[in-house]
């Protein structure tokens, strides 16, 4: 498992699964899974959120 999010540790498989259940913005990814709300405010993981919300 990789973590996206290395704050909060969430993983890209739970980003993939948020993605798929209807969070198509990051804002929507970051309700649902808390990915991007850690100490760097998504500085290090929106890119990667962003690639994968793209992707599925």
């Amino acid at each position: 498992m990789e973590n996206i999010c290395l704050c909060k540790k969430v993983t890209k498989e739970k980003i993939v699964e948020a993605v798929k259940n209807g969070a198509d913005t990051y804002e929507k990814v970051q309700e649902a899974t808390g990915a991007g709300t850690g100490g760097c405010h998504g500085g290090r993981c929106k890119s990667k959120i962003l690639e994968i919300i793209e992707e599925n």
